[in-house]
């Protein structure tokens, strides 16, 4: 490995919140092996950043475990207590996700269609035209926010202190004495509604976790994990998505007159973005991974962000492609631990992008949107747009 490769060091947010990360990984991908990151308090972890050693990797969770957690850090959302299904292996993770899929299937979201749909006309209505707005303030906070609470069964009026317990609960930033009194508040007022809809059952997802009579830590850590990423991952894709695509107006406008573009063009958004950036796992056994020997209990990070822009499995990967032949990108993840809310994301982004193409022609990126100093998460807290 080159001594300019080994200098990289994937804990400096830096690098992150100034959109140079790809630049980082290229390097690396260029070396066509795995790379070692010290830790400042920790053993250390192993960097996956070419597309098919990230894909193996995921597939492969009898080797590569998710439930000693998926963070760098030794430290999950959930806290020490039960594990939530992405915090979870075999058979036990199995079990946690069976509960919810039924509620989450894209027969289940299709129903929610018309309302997701009104959610999204009236947000871009809500918006001036010819006038500067943040898009991350104005829409892409509130649509997750209304839509996940939709989903859940959270009274759309109580959705608003959900986004603030998340953020926290995602930031990599945060002290733990910080995630452990916003995970506190968010178990209090999940449980409050769990009672509620153990007496008042309706057609959501509280109601079948409620029904699925799971311990109340088991249910506490589920909760956290579809409020966690029910809010984040499609507001930064719908963010960082649309940047890019503000940058290729000629796709703008090939997109707005031709709706059959829109689904290949979330396909591609998805890759671009990648909207987790990574995730770890940790090591079941010894083993020989790329030329390195680890040990078992080793940490590996999967950067998806990595993968997604690999030029050898995406042509053209710095750029939104919207008649990509094939894109098996790795947006949603891959194998056992494959994101069991990309059909409510890919809905949300679909109506969404459909309610703005009715309604604007014109999309002005006013100033480089700014980026969320974090290598977890691929987001942005602002974005200055006109519309027109």
């Amino acid at each position: 490995m080159s001594a300019l490769a080994q200098e990289i060091d994937l804990l400096d947010l830096a690098p992150f919140a100034a959109s140079q990360e790809y630049g980082l990984f290229k390097q690396l991908r260029d070396q066509d092996q795995i790379h070692f990151n010290p830790e400042p308090d920790g053993p250390g972890f192993w960097s996956l950043v070419c597309y098919d050693h990230v894909a193996s990797a995921a597939r492969d969770n009898a080797r590569f475990l998710s439930g000693h957690g998926t963070q760098i850090k030794n430290r999950r959302a959930e806290g020490h207590g039960h594990a939530s299904v992405h915090n979870s292996d075999p058979p036990l993770h199995g079990k946690l996700r069976n509960i919810v899929l039924p509620s989450l299937a894209r027969s289940s979201i299709m129903r929610r269609q018309g309302r997701i749909s009104d959610i999204c006309k009236a947000l871009v209505e809500g918006v001036g035209r010819n006038e500067p707005f943040d898009f991350v303030e104005r829409i892409a906070i509130k649509l997750p926010m209304m839509v996940i609470a939709d989903v859940l069964g959270v009274p759309a009026d109580e959705s608003e202190a959900l986004v603030d317990w998340a953020n926290l609960m995602s930031d990599v930033r945060a002290s733990n004495e910080e995630q452990a009194e916003a995970r506190a508040e968010l178990y209090r007022y999940f449980r409050s509604l769990s009672n509620h809809k153990r007496r008042h059952p309706t057609d959501d997802v509280a109601s079948a976790l409620v029904a699925a009579d799971m311990h109340e830590e088991a249910l506490d850590a589920y909760f956290m994990l579809l409020t966690v990423a029910g809010n984040e991952t499609t507001r930064f894709l719908m963010t960082g998505g649309l940047a890019q695509l503000s940058r290729q107006p000629e796709d703008f406008v090939k997109v707005a007159q031709d709706r059959s573009l829109v689904d290949p063009l979330i396909e591609d958004m998805c890759r671009y973005v990648s909207p987790v950036t990574h995730m770890r796992r940790t090591t079941a056994q010894a083993m020989e991974l790329h030329g390195a020997q680890l040990p078992k209990g080793a940490k590996v990070v999967l950067w998806f962000a990595s993968a997604n822009h690999d030029e050898k499995q995406f042509a053209d990967p710095e750029r939104l492609v919207l008649d990509r032949k094939t894109n098996a990108h790795l947006g949603f993840g891959l194998g056992a631990h494959f994101c069991v809310g990309a059909h409510l994301a890919r809905l949300e982004t679909r109506l969404f992008l459909n309610a703005m193409f009715d309604a604007v022609s014109k999309i002005e990126l006013l100033a480089e949107p700014q980026r969320l100093p974090s290598n977890w998460f691929t987001g942005w807290t602002s974005m200055q747009v006109r519309w027109s």
